[in-house]
């Protein structure tokens, strides 16, 4: 589904950004890209989707190499969720947004329809389809960006701190997506500085640190490694520390560290 192959980018040959980057990725995995401000990940994400070619090696998207496949051609591949959504949208209403994709793909009137209809639904802006986007709050453009790649049903997703901006409702809604997709055989990739969150969702972590892959565990591991977070300059997560503290088996989340402590007790 996604090959990284020794990927590097430089904007200019005295200040490299990536070195040497290679991971791969098969559908059904939900990968959280890591790391401190600088470390390169805005860069790969564009990488990613093609907005940007490497200076060396390749990325290929199910199938498509990005250097020689235009971007509005990858974007058929891996459907992108901008960290400020605002930057994606552009149509007059919910609906002409999210309906911007599948009209842009060989589909019959009626599977366009379908589609709509059902990320509306799953992002819950059924009520909201008639309205612009900009008059609707933060963390409902978020998922009118969100419903607008979903439509298009691309093969993998990018997301790039989706959770930002969203309250506890909001969340465990994005969290219920995103496992429908995994569970529908996406690759997700999911940019992110939220650690709970991370460790929550994700399948596997990339860390980057300096340009260089530093990691590609699994999120217990990483979490369990101390020089591996210090390098992507992250924290575990608060359910590991408690878990730890109490002496019980590394939990990274709550539903995990309850059924610890019930063991234990009982």
């Amino acid at each position: 589904m996604l090959t990284v192959d020794q990927v590097a980018f430089h904007y200019s040959a005295a200040t490299p950004v990536l070195r040497e980057v290679s991971f791969r990725s098969e559908g059904g995995e939900i990968l959280a890209l890591v790391g401190r401000n600088g470390a390169g990940k805005s860069t790969l994400l564009r990488l990613l989707n093609g907005l940007r070619k490497p200076t060396q090696g390749a990325v290929v998207i199910a199938g498509k190499n990005t250097r020689d496949t235009p971007p509005h051609i990858i974007s058929h591949s891996i459907g992108t969720v901008f960290q400020t959504p605002e930057q994606q949208i552009f149509n007059a209403t919910v609906r002409d947004e999210v309906a911007f994709g599948p009209n842009n793909l060989p589909l019959t009137p009626q599977q366009r329809e379908e589609r709509v209809v059902r990320a509306l639904a799953r992002t819950r802006l059924t009520d909201f389809a008639g309205k612009h986007p900009l008059d609707l709050d933060q963390a409902q453009r978020r998922f009118v960006a969100l419903a607008s790649v979903l439509a298009s049903q691309p093969p993998a997703l990018l997301l790039d701190e989706p959770q930002r901006g969203l309250d506890q409702r909001g969340k465990n809604l994005l969290e219920e997506i995103i496992r429908e997709e995994q569970a529908a055989g996406r690759c997700i990739i999911i940019v992110c500085h939220d650690m709970e969150f991370v460790a929550r969702l994700a399948s596997r972590i990339i860390a980057l640190s300096e340009g260089r892959l530093s990691a590609d565990m699994a999120p217990v591991d990483f979490f369990s490694d101390a020089p591996a977070m210090a390098a992507a300059s992250v924290e575990p997560p608060d359910t590991l520390r408690l878990s730890a503290a109490l002496g019980l088996p590394a939990s990274l989340t709550p539903s995990s560290f309850a059924d610890h402590w019930l063991a234990r007790h009982n």
